[in-house]
């Protein structure tokens, strides 16, 4: 997936090139002075863990932000970088925590799973798994207020949402934020799941995720595992891969602005 564009942050190159995603990161941590760690190693790559001095010190509250865990989901990764190098100078007081690629094999070879073959979003309880056992490690003893995972899907023509929370609906006014860049999805039905204007909004009962969990997905997703152990409300927001890579970024980077209000 190539584009030539010359819009400031919009990559000139494959949306698939995990050594220029990381240098983007590493320079930007340095000239902010945000902490910039190894969590893992995968398949010879490193994965990369951000903090600001707030969520190094506070173990609640703040905010816990992914992408990359399907590597051939490519936008949200960028998505996510553009929106830090406008915003995260600026957001010191509140603890932020972000995973800018967790599976940066799957990234480069554009494939949804790991390098051991692994689907990682149906795997974040199992610790046998290095990645995921070095993941919840880290987050022992820590809380958010808010979980967002960016994510793709190539079956939909527009954007949606899952919204697992505890508070006040918020997802759908973080959807029209977006949708003037890409407009919601229209399908009443996503991947088996019941959606009304491109939102999801769950029973987020503990019996009803664990329901879900064995019933439907055969696994653990990191939005199900996070709202259970760590989260108070989580938000799992998709793009259609097959809308052009430019719209798609913008719309994560949308989304996330809409959400932290940056």
């Amino acid at each position: 997936m190539k584009t030539g564009s010359k819009r400031s942050g919009v990559p000139e190159h494959s949306g698939h090139d995990y050594e220029k995603l990381l240098a983007r990161w590493k320079s930007l941590t340095q000239r902010i002075g945000w902490k910039c760690s190894i969590l893992s190693e995968e398949s010879a790559l490193p994965v990369l863990v951000i903090q600001n001095e707030a969520a190094a010190e506070a173990r609640g509250g703040g905010h816990y932000l992914s992408a990359g865990v399907h590597g051939d989901e490519c936008a949200p990764v960028w998505g996510l970088l553009e929106w830090a190098e406008a915003h995260l100078a600026n957001m010191k007081s509140s603890p932020v925590v972000i995973f800018p690629c967790l599976n940066p094999y799957g990234l480069i070879k554009n494939t949804r799973r790991d390098g051991q073959g692994i689907d990682l979003n149906r795997s974040f309880q199992d610790s046998r798994i290095p990645l995921v056992a070095k993941w919840q490690e880290f987050l022992s003893g820590r809380s958010f207020d808010v979980a967002v995972n960016l994510h793709e899907d190539y079956d939909t023509a527009g954007i949606y949402l899952y919204e697992l929370a505890r508070s006040a609906p918020t997802g759908d006014f973080h959807l029209s934020a977006c949708e003037e860049i890409i407009p919601r999805e229209t399908a009443d039905v996503v991947d088996g799941s019941d959606f009304e204007n491109g939102l999801l909004r769950r029973d987020t009962s503990e019996e009803e995720m664990q329901r879900i969990v064995e019933e439907e997905l055969d696994g653990w997703p990191e939005a199900i595992y996070l709202y259970l152990n760590h989260v108070r409300d989580s938000f799992t927001f998709e793009t259609p891969s097959e809308r052009g890579l430019e719209k798609r970024i913008a719309t994560h980077r949308r989304f996330l602005e809409a959400v932290l209000g940056a």
